[in-house]
């Protein structure tokens, strides 16, 4: 179904450097080209210090435009991760170079990944929450001092500055920008056609509860697991969890605790926390409504779950995280 849109097209930039890491750049780029599949005016424009860039052993990306030698206006400029060995230190400063001017003609910027260090030695990050993979952190602190970076989360957003942990996160933060750009609907929809069935908010941690736990290959406890993270909200029974992993309650305990490291209801319960956590920072609802949303029935027993997890109460929790 195509949504109507102002005809007004939506620049967006892409800064592309040797060593690309390809998720970095295409996961982001594939939920830009569902959205205008849908009907969003999106014109996309590639720039570096090269014409073409090796990509995925034998492949070649071609087609880049130089580096625009004045800034031009963007709604959004992505720049994505390098791998280390493979980045060039000649165009890396070439390309902090141009971020220095670009970036205040940019309406937003978007890091992937080690891309956040670019901002970082650009000096395009002081003073602002940022994040990167959790392998790079420390470098980021030292690349940008008076950057307040996080370790703690997937995305940050802060003033015109998007910061991702990398590789998949890039495609929660773009799915992000677009709902607050395009509206939440055609997030939504874009998630669907991306057969994504969670979006994730930034503040879940970097090994989050979404991920724990997935690392086995067992399709019927995947199966299982798709079910109870699409409707936390139904009041699922130990029965009906069994029944529909083609197990018997016995087996499915034994066989998810074997497989995932937690018991089958606090795996549950935890989903259903982070949730709330999730719709606590997006949404203004009470906590009441935000209980039954994420399957605790009322808010006292919401209460009764976060007191085993977090140290501030709701309310503060909520506060501490709209700085």
């Amino acid at each position: 179904m195509n949504h109507h849109f102002e005809s007004t097209p939506i620049e967006i930039g892409v800064l592309m450097l040797p060593g690309q890491v390809p998720l970095d750049v295409a996961g982001p780029l594939q939920v830009l080209l569902s959205a205008e599949q849908l009907g969003a005016p999106i014109h996309l424009h590639f720039f570096g210090p090269q014409p073409s860039l090796p990509w995925l052993g034998a492949m070649q990306l071609s087609g880049i435009k130089p580096l625009p030698r004045e800034a031009i206006p963007l709604d959004l400029l992505l720049i994505t991760g390098q791998y280390r060995l493979q980045a060039d230190e000649r165009d890396q400063q070439l390309a902090i170079d141009w971020l220095k001017y670009q970036a205040s003609a940019s309406r937003t910027l978007m890091a992937v990944c080690s891309g956040a260090l670019l901002l970082g030695r650009a000096g395009l990050l002081d003073g602002l929450r940022c994040t990167t993979h959790h392998a790079l952190v420390d470098e980021l602190q030292k690349l940008a001092p008076r950057a307040r970076v996080r370790s703690d989360c997937i995305f940050t957003e802060d003033a015109n500055c998007l910061t991702s942990a990398g590789i998949s996160t890039g495609i929660d933060t773009m799915l992000h920008w677009l709902g607050r750009t395009l509206g939440q609907h055609i997030a939504q929809q874009v998630a669907r056609d991306l057969v994504l069935y969670w979006r994730r908010s930034g503040q879940e941690p970097q090994l989050s509860i979404w991920l724990e736990g997935r690392n086995h290959v067992d399709h019927r406890i995947h199966r299982l697991q798709d079910a109870l993270a699409a409707d936390l909200a139904h009041p699922w029974t130990l029965g009906e969890m069994a029944t529909r992993s083609a197990m018997s309650e016995r087996q499915l305990r034994r066989r998810f605790s074997a497989l995932t490291g937690l018991s089958l209801m606090d795996y549950l319960m935890r989903l259903r926390l982070q949730l709330a956590r999730q719709l606590m920072c997006e949404t203004d609802w009470r906590l009441a409504r935000i209980a039954e949303v994420s399957g605790f029935g009322d808010d006292r027993q919401l209460r009764r779950v976060w007191q085993r997890f977090e140290t501030e109460s709701p309310a503060m929790w909520r506060r501490l995280r709209e700085r």
